[in-house]
C-alpha cells in the first residue's frame, strides 16, 4: 500500500496547515495544563514557559474558542494528506468528528482534559444533532470510551506506518502514544476501579501523561510547520 507524503502543492499546503493548527491548539492546551497543575513535581521547568505563552495567548481570545476544533480539524488535515489508504482516513476522521462533538455537547473530553470552549456559530448544529448523539452514547457506557481511546490508537497506527519517517511524524506518535496511556487510565478509575479517583499519585500520573502528550505534539508540529518546502 502506498502511504507516501503528497508530494503536489496542494497536498504540502494541507499537510502544513494540519501540522500548523495541531501546533497552535497544543501551545494553547498544554499551556492551560502546565498553569492548572503548578504543585506537580518538575512542573516547575515548564511554568515560566506556559506563562510567557498565556500573556501572548491572551491576546488572541480566537484561540481560546476554536483549541479543540482546530486540533481535531489539524489531525483531518494531515490524515488525508500523509495517508492514502480510504479506510483509515474515513474510519479516523469519523471517530474525531464523533469525540468533537460529543465532547462540545457534554463539555468533557478524554482527550483533552481542559473546558474548551466551542465557537458560537457551533451551537445551532450542535443542538440539531445532540438527540442523535445522545442516542448513541445510550446505547453503551463503553461507547465514549472507546472512541476516546481508538482515536489515539488510529493516530498512533497513521504515524507508525508512515513512510518514510520523518521526525515530525515520530514526536506526533511519540504524543499518541502517552495519549493513549492517558486515556485508558482515565477510563479505568471512572468505569472500573473508581476508587483510583482518590488515588493522588495516579492523578498526577495521568495528568502528566496528558500534559507529556502535548508537549510531543507541540514538538512534532513545529517541526513539521517548519518543513513546508520538504518533498
Amino acid at each position: 500500500m502506498n502511504k507516501r507524503v503528497y508530494n503536489k502543492t496542494f497536498g504540502k499546503i494541507v499537510r502544513t496547515l494540519g501540522f500548523l493548527l495541531i501546533l497552535v491548539s497544543s501551545i494553547f492546551i498544554a499551556t492551560v495544563l502546565i498553569l492548572e497543575n503548578e504543585t506537580l513535581p518538575f512542573i516547575d521547568n515548564l511554568t515560566s514557559f506556559a506563562q510567557m505563552a498565556d500573556g501572548i495567548l491572551a491576546n488572541i481570545p480566537l484561540i481560546a474558542d476554536y483549541a479543540g476544533l482546530a486540533l481535531v480539524v489539524g489531525f483531518i488535515f494531515l490524515l488525508w494528506a500523509i495517508r492514502k489508504g480510504l479506510i483509515l482516513r474515513v474510519l479516523l476522521t469519523v471517530v474525531l468528528l464523533f469525540g468533537f462533538i460529543e465532547s462540545s455537547i457534554s463539555g468533557t473530553s478524554q482527550l483533552v482534559p481542559v473546558v474548551l470552549a466551542s465557537p458560537s456559530w457551533l451551537a445551532g448544529l450542535l443542538g440539531a444533532i445532540e438527540p442523535f448523539v445522545d442516542q448513541i452514547t445510550a446505547m453503551s457506557p463503553y461507547v465514549i470510551p472507546g472512541v476516546g481511546v481508538a482515536a489515539p490508537f488510529l493516530l498512533w497506527m497513521l504515524f507508525a506506518y508512515k513512510k518514510p519517517g520523518r521526525f515530525s511524524l515520530f514526536m506526533l506518535r511519540l504524543g499518541t502514544i502517552a495519549l493513549f496511556l492517558a486515556v485508558l487510565m482515565y477510563a479505568v478509575a471512572n468505569l472500573f476501579v473508581t476508587s483510583l479517583l482518590t488515588v493522588d499519585i495516579y492523578s498526577t500520573i495521568e495528568i502528566m501523561l496528558y500534559i507529556v502528550t502535548y508537549l510531543f505534539f507541540i514538538v512534532g508540529s513545529a517541526f513539521g510547520t517548519l518543513g513546508l518546502a520538504r518533498q
